[in-house]
């Protein structure tokens, strides 16, 4: 088959497709009209800036990751902004179950668990990565062994 969005190299890159995506969602959400962080549990969130200001700035980070996939998939190989927005991807999923966490009611919000999977995901996305790196390195090295 041809043409597919995931084909090539998006192929081996679905887990930082989804994880983009997903932050895209939320972005938007945020972005939709109505008050989301009139809720309780995103007090903190709120605490910390508004409503607005984290949908632009998530969606900044989706669409900067979106990009880069598309870019390491289709026109070079760039292992490191791939590391550096999966990276960002998994502090601001650990930060999200964190705040959560402390949401100030009894058990464990069903969000810790969602979001903590998706900052392991993003975790294990930038570690591959930088394996990615470092398969370029060992064949660029075998490359200019055989040229000269």
């Amino acid at each position: 088959m041809t043409g597919l969005p995931l084909q090539g190299q998006h192929q081996r890159r679905e887990a930082e497709w989804v994880g983009a995506m997903i932050l895209f969602g939320v972005a938007c959400a945020l972005l939709a009209p109505g008050s989301t962080f009139s809720r309780p549990t995103f007090g903190p969130f709120a605490a910390i800036a508004p409503e607005g200001t984290w949908g632009a700035a998530l969606l900044g980070v989706a669409i900067v990751r979106m990009v880069g996939l598309w870019v390491n998939g289709s026109k070079r190989h760039s292992p490191l902004l791939r590391f550096v927005t999966a990276s960002v991807g998994s502090v601001l999923w650990g930060w999200i179950t964190v705040l959560l966490w402390r949401d100030g009611y009894p058990g464990v919000n069903t969000g810790c668990g969602a979001y903590g999977v998706l900052a392991a995901v993003d975790a294990y996305c930038a570690f591959r990565a930088i394996w990615d790196q470092g398969h370029n390195d060992e064949r660029a090295r075998i490359v200019r062994r055989a040229a000269a």
